[in-house]
């Protein structure tokens, strides 16, 4: 084992205990997207106490901090998301949230916390760094979407940025194991609002009114229509309705039937063209029922593609640091979408999965009140995050 390598494992061990309870702070804290106040507060303090240069951005309360190395001009970059769940925690553990209706339940915790640790380990050796290490603790990355807004921001000059890696926790791999996809990793998402307007009336005279509600179940049972029909069946989507709001007392037909969703897909394309023959079907119904309609979508996510030379090197570097037979590839994507995927339309970019799932205990998936990751990864996670930029900045 080379110097360098024994260098990042020593002070890895050395610090193991101080992010540990750095994320055990950020997990009885947790604050909801966009309202990260006193997460960017702490995580600056925790910079300041590295001695890392940062600066928060306008935008949100993200922050973006640079460890120097003998280039100035160019950069890796390393990100976390920060923001929690609206989700009240039932985890039995002596850090247990501490504000009501809010948990980290989907490990952004833990992401911050390995960040912090791979920047701890990563200022020690600047004497090394061929160029710079940008870090990205991120916001909002829940709702509307921040990687977007930091980029808009300028996080990516000054100095400019070439390759991005970023981890999220996985509760169905294994603690100290790491799951490399290739290709797509995630889906393009976008949400979506359906408003069914009838004529209000008497539930004993419907024909004196329009009932939105009729159309509007036959719009939910009929989407999955477009998914068996119209798209090709090798090719994986979704439209998940979430949400369904109809009326206030049992003998009124209402004036409004509301509903909403998420349209996911592999391909920017099929996004598209799902977005497009939903809001066909659905007008189409409604007019048949004699109701309006009003269609709406939000700006959603692109798909999330990982780099094929970055997985190369990934591979090699996570097995120096935690064993080959520690790294585990797959080549099928999730649905699920992540904001991450604005860092790889703008470079070479690689997502993946630290394995949290404990060996003695009872796993939950992420989004449960129960989610509690295996602490052990957080020492897997800095290992990979480090070795890894360290390559990346022999290449750039």
């Amino acid at each position: 084992m080379d110097e360098i390598l024994k260098r990042i494992i020593n002070f890895t061990d050395e610090i193991n205990e101080e992010i540990i309870k750095i994320r055990r702070h950020l997990h009885e804290n947790p604050e909801l997207s966009q309202e990260e106040v006193h997460t960017q507060n702490f995580i600056c303090s925790k910079l300041d106490e590295i001695g890392v240069e940062y600066t928060r951005t306008r935008t949100g309360h993200g922050v973006i901090a640079t460890i120097y190395g003998h280039d100035r001009t160019k950069a890796v970059g390393i990100r976390a998301d920060i923001d929690a769940l609206p989700v009240l925690e039932n985890a039995d553990i002596p850090f247990k949230s501490r504000v009501p209706g809010v948990m980290h339940a989907c490990g952004h915790d833990m992401h911050t916390a390995i960040l912090l640790g791979s920047a701890k380990v990563l200022k020690s050796m600047e004497d090394v760094l061929p160029a710079c290490v940008k870090l990205f603790f991120q916001p909002a990355e829940e709702t509307v979407g921040g990687a977007a807004q930091m980029i808009a921001e300028g996080c990516m000059n000054n100095p400019e940025v070439r390759k991005v890696i970023s981890l999220h926790v996985d509760p169905f791999v294994p603690a100290g194991k790491i799951l490399l996809t290739t290709g797509a990793m995630n889906a393009a998402a976008l949400e979506f609002q359906v408003k069914v307007i009838g004529k209000s009336c008497h539930g004993a005279h419907p024909d004196a009114g329009i009932d939105p509600l009729v159309p509007a179940c036959a719009m939910v049972t009929g989407i999955q229509s477009i998914i068996t029909r119209k798209m090709d069946p090798a090719d994986p989507c979704l439209i998940t309705v979430g949400s369904f709001h109809s009326g206030s007392k049992s003998n009124v037909i209402p004036d409004v039937t509301e509903f909403e969703g998420i349209i996911r897909a592999l391909s920017d394309e099929n996004l598209s063209r799902l977005t497009d023959e939903l809001e066909v079907l659905c007008r189409s119904i409604a007019s048949a029922h004699g109701a309006e309609c009003e269609f709406t979508s939000s700006d959603g996510y692109p798909v999330l593609v990982n780099d094929d030379d970055i997985l190369k090197v990934l591979l090699e570097a996570s097995a120096e640091v935690i064993g080959a037979e520690n790294v585990m590839t797959a080549s099928k994507p999730s649905l699920g979408a992540d904001d991450f995927a604005f860092f790889c339309e703008k470079c070479p970019c690689f997502y993946y999965s630290l394995g949290v799932a404990p060996d003695d205990a009872e796993n939950y998936p992420l989004h449960s009140d129960r989610f509690c990751p295996d602490e052990s990864s957080i020492k897997v996670g800095i290992l990979t995050e480090v070795n890894t930029v360290l390559k990346l900045l022999d290449e750039i």
